[in-house]
C-alpha cells in the first residue's frame, strides 16, 4: 500500500505541477485555418479555444470570437482571460455597431448586453488580479471607448494621454516600462502631489502595474484608496456607481489578495472576511483563503474555506476539484471520490477529473476503477497535454500488464 500511495504521489505532483486550463493569451503566430484545426482535433482545451477567439478577433470577426470565447468558458468556467476578452468585446465593436443596435433592439436590449459585458470584466479581475492584460491590446485607443469596455465618452483629462501610453504598454506585457510611467503620472503635481487625489483610472492601472512588477506594497495602497473611494461614490444614492464595472467590494477583494501576496497574512485574512461579510456570495473569498491556509499548512482550516466556496457554488466543478486536491494533499483519498465524481459529472470535458480519479483508484487499490479513468483521461485529454497522456499510458501498461498503442 505504501508503494502504491509514493508512485500516485509521484503521478499527482506531475498533473498539479501542470494545470489543465493554463492562462496563456495570443495566437503565438498562427493562421486562422491552424488555429481553426488545432481548436477542432482539441476541442476539450480551452486554451486551444481561446487562440482561436483571439484568431478571430484579429480579423475584427466579433460575432465568431464571441461564440468562441464562450465555449472556451464552457470547457473552462474559470478561465479568466475568457471572461476579460468577453468583458472588452463589446467596446471594441465601434459606436456604430452599437448605435445600429440600439436602433434595431432598443436601449434596455443593449443595456443588458453591457451589463453581461460588466459581468465578465468584473468575473476576470475577481478569479484572478493579476489576469493576463494581453487582450485589452485590442482596442484602438481609450480615448474613444474607456478600457473597461463601458462605451463612456467624455472630453479628455489632461493625464490622459499618458494613461493610454500606460495602457498600451499593459496590454504588450511591458508591465515594468508601465509601471515607471504611472509611477511618474501618479505623483504628478497636477494632482495635488498625494496619491489620494490621483484619479480613479490612473490608480486602477497603477495598482494593476505594481501587482504585475511585484510591488504590492504600492498596489496595497492603491488599491485600499479605490475601495474607500468607491464605498464613498457607492452612499451616493443619486450616482451609486462610476462609469467601472468594479465595485468597492471588488476593490476590496483584490485588496485582500495585495495583501495576500505581499505575506501580510494577519492583515489579508480579515479583509477577506470582511469583503464576505457585504457580500455573502463572494466564493473566491473562500478560494483565496483556502489557499493561504494551504500555504501555512493548516489543511483543515483550507478543507473548510473549501466546502464554504461550494455552499456558495454548488456546480462549480473547478471547486469540486480544488476540494478534492486540498483532501488529497491530507492524505483523505476516500474522501475525494464524491467531489471528483460530480466534477466529472458536471463538466464531462475537463481530463483533470479522470486523471485525479485515476490516482485516487490506484492510491485505493481499485485497479479497475484506474483503468477505467485513465481511459477516459486519455481519450478526452488535450494534446498540448502530452507529459500526463504518457504517464497515464505507463499505468495503463502496468494495471494491464501490456503496452497499450
Amino acid at each position: 500500500m505504501l508503494v502504491r500511495l509514493t508512485l500516485s504521489g509521484q503521478i499527482l505532483a506531475l498533473l498539479l505541477a501542470t494545470p489543465l486550463a493554463g492562462q496563456e493569451s495570443g495566437t503565438h503566430g498562427q493562421s486562422l485555418a491552424e488555429l481553426q484545426a488545432t481548436a477542432t482535433r482539441d476541442s476539450n482545451d480551452a486554451v486551444a479555444l481561446y487562440r482561436l477567439a483571439m484568431g478571430y478577433w484579429d480579423k475584427k470577426k466579433w460575432d465568431d470570437a464571441e461564440r468562441i470565447l464562450g465555449e472556451a468558458l464552457v470547457v473552462a468556467p474559470n478561465y479568466a482571460d475568457a471572461h476579460l476578452a468577453l468583458g472588452v468585446l463589446p467596446g471594441r465593436r465601434g459606436d456604430g455597431y452599437w448605435k445600429d443596435r440600439v436602433r434595431k433592439q432598443g436601449i434596455e436590449k443593449v443595456r443588458e448586453v453591457l451589463q453581461t459585458s460588466f459581468s465578465h470584466y468584473r468575473r476576470a479581475f475577481l478569479l484572478n488580479p493579476l489576469v493576463d492584460l494581453g487582450v485589452m491590446s485590442k482596442f484602438e485607443d481609450v480615448g474613444d471607448v474607456n478600457y473597461g469596455g463601458a462605451l463612456v465618452f467624455s472630453f479628455a483629462p489632461w493625464w490622459l494621454h499618458d494613461l493610454t501610453k500606460s495602457a498600451n504598454e499593459l496590454r504588450e506585457g511591458r508591465y515594468e516600462k508601465a509601471f515607471e510611467r504611472l509611477q511618474e503620472l501618479a505623483h504628478d503635481r497636477r494632482f495635488g502631489g498625494e496619491d489620494v487625489d490621483v484619479a480613479t483610472d490612473v490608480l486602477w492601472l497603477h495598482g494593476l502595474a505594481a501587482a504585475h512588477v511585484k510591488h504590492y506594497d504600492v498596489a496595497v495602497r492603491d488599491f485600499a484608496i479605490l475601495t474607500g473611494r468607491s464605498v464613498a461614490i457607492e452612499r451616493d444614492t443619486l450616482h451609486p456607481h462610476s462609469g467601472s464595472p468594479m465595485r468597492s467590494n471588488d476593490y476590496r477583494f483584490i485588496l485582500a489578495t495585495m495583501l495576500y501576496l505581499s505575506g501580510q497574512y494577519d492583515k489579508a485574512i480579515p479583509t477577506f472576511r470582511r469583503a464576505l461579510e457585504v457580500d455573502l456570495g463572494l466564493y473566491v473569498a473562500h478560494v483565496q483563503l483556502a489557499r493561504m491556509y494551504e500555504t501555512q499548512g493548516d489543511l483543515e482550516a483550507a478543507l473548510t474555506e473549501r466546502r464554504l466556496a461550494l455552499d456558495v457554488q454548488q456546480d462549480d466543478p473547478d471547486l469540486l476539484i480544488d476540494l478534492a486536491r486540498t483532501l488529497l494533499k491530507a492524505g483523505r483519498f476516500d474522501e475525494t471520490r464524491q467531489p471528483l465524481a460530480d466534477a466529472a459529472r458536471l463538466n464531462p470535458r475537463d481530463a483533470r477529473a479522470p486523471y485525479l480519479q485515476a490516482v485516487v483508484a490506484e492510491a485505493l487499490q481499485d485497479s479497475a476503477s484506474a483503468r477505467e479513468a485513465y481511459a477516459r483521461f486519455v481519450s478526452i485529454a488535450p494534446s498540448r497535454f502530452a507529459d500526463q497522456i504518457a504517464a497515464a499510458h505507463d499505468r495503463l501498461n502496468a494495471l494491464t500488464g501490456r503496452t497499450m498503442p
